[in-house]
């Protein structure tokens, strides 16, 4: 019963991430007129499950960061606080997701950690250090990194290629067109090389098949959802491994953790998940299919790597400084209120997950769960 338990907390905890996550790796899909909400979430779904699944070979160091590294030395912790920690984190994120606020799932997790640890070992038991350098850190800088790579990203696109009717890039050998030319070539000591053209096109133009940007914003958004699940999965797998070694029931495979998560992001996704897309996708500014290639490639590669080194980034916060950079550079304006509203929401993150986490730990002490 008791590994039901930790199993059922963490699907609520990933069913929550989901609803409220999906919409950071296919919120430029629709902003950007691409496709629509059901077949831009859908494809944020599956990427997604994808990358939770991959999560259990590939993002070990993510596992370490959060399975012990966050509790001082010599804590012993106890099976309600591992509990209590994924109940605050997950209610706190599935309250977010209700009021349509995107939030930080690796904000709400380590909120309920140092509320729950507070409480249960007292302050000195949040390795407060250890937090501030692995977590708080790459937590501040993603974000601001985000948003300032894809504005200078989209600047120089701008200036070389300004018609965005073009959604196509040509390259073509250029050879001396007249025979004069040639001749003159071939009796100079200077041999005159091969020219290589690049020029933008339409792709209405050409019958034949070929890559459009379009394709590549498909490929972006997928691979972002994929790194969103390759550097959450690990995180919530971890608590929940602990939790589960404390239970006393026998031991799974971590597989079955990771498997768990899957499913919950999946149909957290696929049921919930529309609230907090349509924020990011039509709230913040506006947005064409070449700036939201751009902040997805930009999504994709700092959270990805994140997850691959055991830096625990914010997708919400790196796809957020993102889309903010996209305004920032073009003619559309960036709403601020609603950019203030996020803001807010990441603020209070911290101490909302904190205060359920004690909350939830509270009562599970005076229902006897220890």
């Amino acid at each position: 019963m008791a590994l039901i338990l930790v199993l059922a907390l963490g699907f609520a905890l990933a069913y929550a991430n989901g609803s409220n996550d999906v919409s950071k790796g296919v919120a430029t899909l629709v902003g950007g007129g691409v496709t629509s909400y059901r077949r831009a979430i859908l494809w944020g779904t599956l990427w997604t499950g994808a990358g939770a699944i991959a999560a259990a070979f590939l993002a070990r160091a993510m596992i370490e960061t959060f399975g012990s590294g966050l509790l001082a030395k010599g804590i012993h912790p106890s099976f309600s606080a591992a509990l209590a920690t994924v109940a605050g984190a997950a209610l706190w994120v599935a309250l977010s997701t209700i009021k349509r606020l995107p939030v930080s799932t690796t904000h709400a997790v380590v909120g309920s950690v140092a509320g729950v640890a507070s409480v249960a070992y007292g302050v000195g038991g949040v390795d407060w250090l250890s937090l501030a350098r692995k977590i708080a850190l790459p937590l501040l800088l993603s974000p601001v990194v985000a948003l300032a790579v894809t504005a200078v990203l989209l600047r120089i696109w701008r200036g070389a290629a300004p018609d965005m009717a073009n959604d196509c890039v040509c390259a073509e050998v250029v050879q001396p067109t007249t025979a004069a030319n040639g001749v003159a070539a071939m009796m100079s000591s200077t041999a005159v090389l091969p020219q290589l053209h690049i020029t933008t096109c339409k792709a209405s133009e050409d019958p034949f098949p070929r890559i459009t940007l379009n394709h590549l914003h498909w490929l972006s958004s997928g691979a972002t959802s994929f790194a969103r699940g390759l550097n959450d999965a690990p995180k919530m797998a971890a608590i929940l491994m602990s939790a589960g070694l404390l239970s006393g029931a026998a031991s799974v495979l971590p597989l079955t953790y990771f498997v768990a998560i899957a499913l919950g992001i999946v149909l957290g996704s696929w049921i919930a998940g529309r609230r907090v897309t349509e924020m990011l996708a039509c709230d913040v500014t506006r947005m064409d299919h070449r700036e939201g290639f751009v902040a997805n490639l930009v999504t994709a590669t700092l959270v990805g790597s994140g997850a691959m080194l055991g830096w625990p980034m914010s997708t919400t916060q790196v796809a957020a400084g993102a889309i903010v950079g996209i305004g920032s550079t073009g003619d559309e304006k960036v709403n601020r209120k609603t950019v203030r509203s996020m803001l807010i929401a990441w603020v209070v993150t911290l101490p909302g997950a904190a205060l359920l986490g004690a909350a939830a730990f509270a009562l599970l002490r005076i229902v006897g769960v220890h």
